[in-house]
């Protein structure tokens, strides 16, 4: 049948091809965003950006909070981004352990040690890397005992000094995970375990029992609650974690001091990533860019560093760049936007 080209035969005809075109080109232009995509860009003394985004939409919807974010905090203080240090208890960790009859009738069974500098754990088998990362400077310890559980050691109780608020918040914070139970003591503990952990102003409390049982767990509630109360700085988080988007996933925000801790605490990173100064602070967290995502682990992270100037943040910038580039990764580099790689489609 002819038809001419007006009628309305025609017109439909007309129509349905446009559509299918229009759509073809909307799944391709979808099917080219998903992936795992990598945003980062400079502002400032701030590097900040996204690792595992799985479109390109969502990983430049939180760099543009993160942008807003640093904006609005510009005409801050660097000091009104930390934890503030006036005031702070500065007392040695061993001072700060409770005595005998202190928690009912639990009692110290041996003399406190301490540890000092790099002899830290030297006659354990325990690692103690994790701690010098994130500033580690004294330590002391005491194990406690009760006649009402056969007066043998059941409580191990360990104070660090890590120098900052900052640090001792990193390092508590390196154990938190999703879904894990809390303790309010006069700042919030982990219980997990066998092991009840906080920090407050500069020190990482860390109290281990070595059973089950709800008279020990009762007694380290005490021994904690009894610390907390000798140091008198607020509970605090960081002022620079409130650069970050909102709607963080519970349990997981870190905070971060070298490019090291960081692949301890990610270990699916892209290869490339900022590298870190000496002075920089760096804080992250996940963010459920899916509704239906069931592992946390496959969330997106959206991260920030802090470097001391913007000249140390311009050059750690650069570099990273040059990385990219130098690896021939699938990029795209703006005049002024971020650089954006699609790490799924790398060689």
């Amino acid at each position: 049948m002819n038809c001419k080209t007006g009628c309305p035969f025609h017109r439909l005809h007309r129509f349905l091809l446009c559509m299918t075109f229009f759509c073809n080109i909307v799944l391709i232009s979808c099917s080219e965003e998903k992936g795992n995509w990598t945003a980062v860009q400079q502002e400032g003394e701030y590097i900040y950006g996204v690792w595992h985004s799985t479109t390109l939409q969502r990983a430049e919807q939180a760099m543009l909070e993160v942008f807003e974010n640093i904006r609005s905090a510009s005409t801050l203080s660097t000091e009104s981004l930390t934890a503030q240090n006036d005031g702070q208890t500065n007392i040695s960790p061993e001072f700060l352990l409770p005595g005998d009859g202190a928690i009912l009738d639990w009692v110290q069974s041996r003399a406190p040690s301490t540890y000092e500098g790099k002899s830290l754990y030297r006659d354990r088998a325990e690692s103690p890397d994790l701690l010098y990362a994130y500033g580690f400077q004294r330590q002391a310890e005491v194990e406690y005992q009760t006649p009402r559980f056969g007066s043998k050691p059941l409580i191990l109780l360990e104070i660090f000094d890590m120098d900052t608020p900052e640090n001792a918040f990193g390092i508590y914070n390196f154990h938190i995970y999703p879904q894990v139970k809390f303790e309010w003591v006069g700042s919030k503990a982990i219980l997990s375990g066998g092991y009840l952990r906080f920090s407050k102003g500069k020190y990482f409390i860390q109290i281990e029992g070595y059973e089950f049982a709800t008279g020990i767990r009762e007694a380290m509630v005490m021994l904690a609650k009894n610390i907390a109360a000798r140091i008198k700085e607020p509970a605090a988080e960081p002022g620079l974690l409130t650069l970050l988007p909102s709607n963080k996933m519970s349990g997981s925000v870190k905070l971060f001091r070298s490019n090291w801790v960081l692949r301890q605490l990610y270990n699916t990173l892209p290869a490339n990533v900022p590298q870190m100064s000496d002075m920089a602070l760096g804080v992250s967290a996940r963010y459920r860019d899916n509704p239906d995502l069931k592992n946390w682990m496959e969330a997106q992270i959206v991260f920030i560093i802090r470097f001391s100037d913007p000249s140390a943040a311009e050059s750690a910038y650069t570099s990273y760049r040059n990385s990219v580039m130098e690896a021939a990764l699938p990029l795209e580099v703006g005049t002024t936007g971020p650089i954006l790689v699609n790490e799924s489609l790398a060689p």
